[in-house]
């Protein structure tokens, strides 16, 4: 594997390697760090959030830092992220960064022209899936910008989804506040609800779309009240010795993913050398959630629950794995086992992560 391929497996992942592997080499790398800055690389966006983070600090190790930015605008304008909701989340989160933490005006400004290009387009268009995917994207970018502003831009905001409102007068209210229900979740968050409602209330005496906007969103939640459980059957557990012992015979005889997995939830000390020698056939693939992912997952399950596998199969997941929040937890074991060393404590610092930063 060449240098390059090996920095693009770590960027992929999210390391904090990265940094480190950056020192000498930018004009090398460059090209590589473009493409993770014009693409969304998250292995998980839903579990992990967007490596926008990671990206724009890798960024910022560049002098020039317009030679990225500009083509994430462009790109951002295009027409291109406006129904890909991976590829919106991640230029998104990215484009705030250098908008809000670098105070970049350009970046700011780009954010403002899209959501008044978005906002023309769900205006003036007919229902459609096309329109249902712009307005997920376009409900990220409403709560980007209410939460980068102050109250008065936040009731443009809100008068501009209440225009929307009035729009699709015939639309049950419902169907108009789930699409916002994220929206309004993140408002609900920032704002004091007393306050939010008040000023609501408040602005709605002077504008009808303030008025709608009140009369979908600003609805009571419904508490949750439980049901009863029923008692689930008991089932019949299998024998630990039996599991293991023909997981141990399939393995002497070649490699299989399902036998690797049995012999880590039964795992005794004595396996230590089979399990490291087959995780050396482990194949890492992004595509798939399935094999490498759930035998780093049966990894962190059996050190939870205090079965002794070895140090040695955490510092591999720490190494390959794909998935931040793998090797967030792996960070966890290996930090209350006390087996950190000072370089990954430094790569830590500066994961793809945030909660693998703030262990450090």
């Amino acid at each position: 594997m060449s240098e390059k391929e090996i920095f693009k497996n770590f960027m992929l992942a999210g390391h904090g390697r990265c940094f480190r592997l950056l020192e000498n080499h930018q004009e090398e790398y460059k090209n590589l760090i473009l493409y993770g800055c014009l693409h969304d690389i998250s292995f998980d966006l839903q579990c992990e959030g967007s490596r926008s983070q990671f990206m724009y600090n890798l960024v910022l190790e560049y002098d020039n830092y317009h030679e990225f930015l500009n083509p994430v605008t462009e790109k951002f304008l295009s027409d291109e992220v406006d129904t890909d909701w991976h590829l919106m989340h991640h230029l998104l989160d990215l484009l705030e960064l250098f908008a809000y933490d670098n105070h970049d005006k350009e970046a700011e400004q780009a954010l403002k022209e899209k959501y008044q290009q978005m906002y023309e387009i769900i205006m003036t268009r007919r229902h459609s899936l096309y329109v249902h995917e712009l307005l997920q994207n376009f409900e990220l970018l409403c709560t980007c910008l209410m939460q980068n502003s102050d109250f008065n831009a936040a009731l443009q905001i809100f008068q501009k989804i209440g225009a929307y409102f009035l729009r699709k007068k015939h639309v049950p209210d419902e169907d108009l506040h789930f699409r916002f229900g994220s929206f309004w979740f993140w408002t609900k968050e920032k704002y004091p609800v007393r306050l939010l409602y008040r000023e609501i209330r408040k602005a709605a005496e002077n504008s009808g779309e303030i008025r709608r906007f009140q009369r979908v969103m600003c609805v009571l939640e419904k508490k949750y009240k439980p049901g009863k459980r029923r008692k689930k059957p008991e089932s019949v557990q299998p024998d630990p010795e039996t599991e293991r012992q023909s997981a141990l015979a399939v393995l002497h005889q070649h490699y299989d993913e399902t036998a690797l997995e049995t012999l880590i939830q039964y795992y005794q000390p004595e396996d230590k050398n089979i399990l490291l020698e087959n995780l050396n056939y482990v194949i890492i693939d992004r595509e798939t959630f399935l094999g490498w992912h759930s035998i780093t997952i049966e990894i962190l399950n059996a050190a939870e629950k205090n079965i002794p596998v070895p140090n040695e199969a955490l510092l591999w997941i720490y190494e390959n794995s794909q998935c931040a929040c793998c090797r967030r937890d792996a960070v966890k074991i290996m930090k209350k086992r006390r087996i950190l060393t000072d370089s990954i404590i430094e790569e830590c610092r500066l994961d793809a992560c945030g909660e693998t930063r703030s262990m450090m």
